[in-house]
């Protein structure tokens, strides 16, 4: 018997979908047994969420500073023989109940020496977070033996808008002339054509060609201007993140107006200088070919 544990956070509930349905063709086999664990933080975020919320969230989503999270439960002594880590980006980096369980004891304790896939469910840009989990992954001794990233395939401006409707009124979509919010639910649902291989390495305990059979089924779909926006944007999210947070830690309305100046800063950029920097960067992935080729090559792999 095989055991595996999906770790995961989510707030809408769209993760959890989409970890089901890796999941189905795994627990539909008799000698694979798979369990659940959902991060859960002392004081959990809400959703809808309210939109001082969403953007105070931040700076400490960027600097990775921890929340207290409950782990009583956490089935630290089960013997897993492989860990599916499921989560989201929220502003370029882990989403923070999953920040902070990685920098946890508990986590390291439990990683050490275990295999680990990467499940994500995020808008479309997630590079920067997944550099932040390989490294604790590495940190932990774990080895990384898969990643895949399900996106909202909408248009990048598009899908700003849907994901801000939905956020923070609690609507998927569609709305009108916008499609639905996130990943679609075709998305969803043909998320259980990784199982394959993942079933195959679990019984083989041989992960050595894993990633490279789950890109052929496009588990890591990846967009050269897009990546090269997200490396821009964190610097900037950097700056303004230590800026806040000298006003004060989350939720301090001492530090509410830097709050909103990063909110109408961050919308300008979105939809008046990405467009320009978007075109750009394409232009630049065919003037510089090689280089981009060998860098996509290297945030698709593990």
């Amino acid at each position: 018997m095989k055991r595996v544990l999906i770790i995961y956070y989510t707030q809408s509930g769209q993760l959890k979908q989409i970890a089901d349905s890796l999941a189905e063709p795994l627990i539909r086999d008799e000698n694979i047994a798979v369990d659940y664990y959902r991060i859960k933080p002392v004081e959990d975020y809400p959703f809808p969420w309210t939109s001082d919320g969403f953007f105070d969230c931040m700076p400490e989503s960027v600097e990775k500073v921890p929340v207290e999270i409950n782990l009583d439960d956490f089935p630290a002594k089960n013997d897993y023989d492989l860990v599916i880590l499921a989560y989201q980006a929220w502003y370029l980096s882990p989403a923070i109940p999953v920040s902070s369980f990685l920098k946890s004891d508990v986590a390291r304790n439990f990683l050490a020496g275990r295999k680990v896939i990467t499940l994500l469910g995020v808008r479309n840009m997630w590079v920067m977070a997944q550099e932040y989990v390989k490294g604790w992954i590495r940190e932990h001794k774990a080895q990384l033996v898969g990643n895949i990233v399900l996106t909202d395939k909408a248009h990048n401006l598009v899908s700003v808008l849907t994901i801000k409707k939905w956020l923070m009124g609690g609507n998927k979509g569609p709305y009108n002339i916008l499609p639905e919010a996130g990943v679609s639910e075709k998305d969803i649902k043909d998320a259980s054509r990784f199982a394959g291989p993942v079933i195959t390495a679990l019984k083989n305990n041989d992960y050595e060609g894993l990633q490279d059979e789950l890109i052929v089924l496009g588990a890591v779909g990846l967009k050269y201007h897009l990546m090269q926006m997200e490396k821009n944007a964190l610097r900037i999210f950097r700056i303004w993140a230590k800026l806040i947070r000298k006003k004060g830690e989350a939720k301090n309305k001492k530090r509410r107006m830097r709050v909103r100046l990063f909110k109408y800063y961050l919308l300008f950029i979105i939809f008046v200088v990405s467009p320009a920097a978007s075109a750009v960067f394409v232009v630049k992935r065919y003037l510089l070919y090689p280089l981009a080729k060998k860098q996509l090559r290297y945030y698709r792999e593990v």
